[in-house]
């Protein structure tokens, strides 16, 4: 049965682009992000491939929910449905209130994506921004 599991969580990770956790033993790499009212800040525009933590701060006043996106398509070129992004998401922040942070773990995969804001209006009014991971 974990054989299974096993098998089940790698064909995830190489359809989906992640894994939603690090081989045991391997430390993985921080992406600090700042998110304010209509602003979404990585510290790198270029991360390696593999384990990431990403620590999303919240330096505004209004709550705050990140989304990461894998998808070749420009950060604010997302298609839209009434007040928010319609997207594929590969995992998702915690709603994160002002003066808070939050954190999230991920595998990733070379490739392009992006970090939204999806909340109602948030992506809308340019809560977005692309980065790479090679």
């Amino acid at each position: 049965m974990k054989r299974l599991g096993f098998l089940v969580a790698i064909a995830i990770a190489a359809v989906g682009g992640v894994s939603r956790q690090a081989p045991a033993g391997v430390q993985p790499q921080l992406l600090h992000v700042d998110v304010a009212e209509w602003s979404i800040v990585p510290a790198a525009g270029v991360v390696a491939a593999g384990p990431t933590r990403i620590v999303v701060r919240n330096l505004g006043e209004d709550v705050h929910q990140i989304t990461l996106v894998r998808t070749a398509r420009f950060g604010a070129d997302l298609p839209l449905r009434d007040d928010h992004a319609v997207v594929r998401p590969i995992a998702v922040s915690r709603i994160v209130l002002g003066g808070r942070a939050t954190a999230f773990s991920v595998v990733l995969r070379r490739g392009s994506y992006v970090l939204l804001d999806n909340l109602p209006w948030n992506y809308w009014r340019g809560a977005s921004v692309a980065f790479t991971v090679r």
